[in-house]
């Protein structure tokens, strides 16, 4: 159970870091962003060191996991110390830097006295139960160089402390206390949870990478307020040129996948634990002293397969954060709407929403801007999912029509939620929302987008409650 729940943790740590890395690719100028993708990618690493440890057969195999362990812990230290500093625009500069200091004093410490930062030496393994499973834990003489490293941990806290107090004094409360006090909070636990058990106070594994994984979930909570960006831009969208249309289409994007980020991190954690223990099988199978080598060449198919499909959810996000306009093109919207459901699937799935598509065969092509009409299919189906929030699960119905209408293509999407007003143009307009978080943004950037492709974008109430959204555009002549 512990390697699946820390192969989980790892998986969302590198997914989430491969989102924002790419948010940051387009936008270089937020290097808290960068600082981000850093402390995910370390914690993940962490995490999969922590599987490392807890199935180890040899003290010496221990030892060396643990050695390398303080690497991305370090590299964690300097990470959030930089989130916090580009972040926040808060905390004294020297608490940080004692804090790195100290742990880049113990990460030498680790590689030169002892066999590593926290033994001497070690005596043997001892096995414990640890989430209805056994799992190593070290046997031996502590280090007492280990000080410095906690030391330094202290540091760490009292830094982000004191930033959460500077930005509680600007009156900025919710930033202070998500990303302040709760981080604080989170790195008291993991430090307390970590001393404790390299002293052999408690007889538990060492599991820092499940603290850091709530720091990394308050961070992402605190980069989705970025979508506000999107909102002052949308302030100009009616007397901006076609360039600054782009633009803001672009971050309204952005805002959708920021929405979808920890749907997409769960999507990306199936293939990527299949990949983890399809390996570890195979290692195993590769140790014997006959290895049963179709069963290795089946395990390795599965990881390509599973490969595979990783690559097409992030080359999905990829598209939908490029910049600008892609040419437009002949498309067949019942194609460009299965790839829409496909990264929607996840989403789809948590909120308890059944799905009902219903696809015209032989459907008239349309010219059009692929990634822009995804944006679209993407917002029309988010807000039909929202709608339905307070719906009974059993009666979230949500339908996805593509049809032939003469010389037009529609595309429908009805769901069975609260309704619509009476009078329905104002949802169309720049900053108008009825949702407490809501930009007032998303319906307006793609009326704009079919206005663009000769179409139009309206909104009905259902006769028997919800809601239908309708897109139709021109038809080119014959199926595409």
């Amino acid at each position: 159970m512990s390697t699946i729940i820390w192969s989980m943790i790892a998986a969302a740590c590198f997914t989430l870091a491969a989102i924002h890395g790419l948010v940051w690719w387009f936008y270089r100028s937020r290097r808290d962003r960068l600082a981000y993708v850093f402390l995910a990618s370390a914690t993940g690493t962490m995490a999969l060191v922590e599987i490392a440890m807890m199935t180890a057969p040899t003290p010496e195999a221990f030892a060396t996991a643990l050695r390398w362990y303080h690497v991305p812990v370090w590299v964690d230290f300097l990470a959030i110390m930089a989130f916090v500093r580009l972040h926040l625009r808060a905390g004294r500069l020297w608490l940080g830097w004692v804090a790195v200091g100290a742990r880049t004093v113990s990460l030498v410490l680790n590689f030169t006295v002892g066999l590593n930062l926290n033994y001497l030496s070690m005596t043997g393994l001892q096995q414990v139960r640890f989430l209805g499973g056994d799992v190593s834990l070290p046997m031996g003489v502590p280090n007492p160089a280990m000080l410095v490293g906690q030391t330094g941990l202290l540091f760490l806290l009292l830094f982000v402390s004191d930033a959460a107090l500077t930005v509680w004094r600007r009156g900025e409360r919710r930033r202070s206390l998500l990303a302040g006090v709760n981080t604080a909070f989170f790195i008291l636990l993991g430090s307390i949870q970590t001393v404790l058990s390299h002293w052999h106070v408690v007889n538990v594994p060492a599991v820092a990478s499940l603290y850091f994984m709530g720091v990394i979930l308050l961070m992402t909570f605190e980069l989705s307020w970025d979508a506000l960006r999107a909102g002052r831009l949308e302030e100009e969208l009616r007397s901006t040129k076609e360039g600054k249309r782009r633009e803001v289409a672009h971050l309204g994007r952005v805002a959708t996948l920021g929405e979808l980020s920890m749907t997409l991190a769960h999507e990306m954690n199936q293939p990527l634990a299949i990949i983890l223990s399809n390996a570890q099988a195979a290692q195993r199978l590769l140790a014997k002293p006959q290895p049963d080598l179709p069963e290795v060449r089946d395990i390795l198919g599965d990881i390509v397969s599973a490969d595979l499909r990783a690559a097409e959810v992030i080359q999905r996000m990829r598209v939908l954060l490029k910049r600008g306009e892609t040419p437009r093109q002949l498309l067949d919207l019942n194609d460009v709407l299965a790839e829409v459901l496909q990264l929607m699937r996840g989403a789809l799935r948590e909120r308890r929403v059944t799905l009902t598509q219903e696809a015209a065969p032989a459907l008239p092509g349309v010219l059009g801007d692929r990634v822009q009409l995804q944006q679209v299919f993407l917002n029309m189906i988010l807000n039909a999912c929202e709608a339905m929030q307070d719906t009974p699960p059993v009666s979230r119905q949500l339908r996805v029509r593509a049809e032939s209408a003469g010389q037009e293509v529609r595309v429908s999407v009805t769901d069975s939620g609260r309704g619509l007003p009476p009078d329905v143009e104002p949802l169309f307009e720049p900053f108008y929302t009825s949702k407490d978080q809501g930009l007032g943004m998303g319906l307006a950037i793609c009326r704009s987008i079919v206005s663009a492709h000769q179409g139009r974008l309206r909104a009905f109430p259902n006769p028997d409650g919800g809601a239908t959204f309708e897109m139709t555009l021109p038809a080119l002549e014959g199926p595409s």
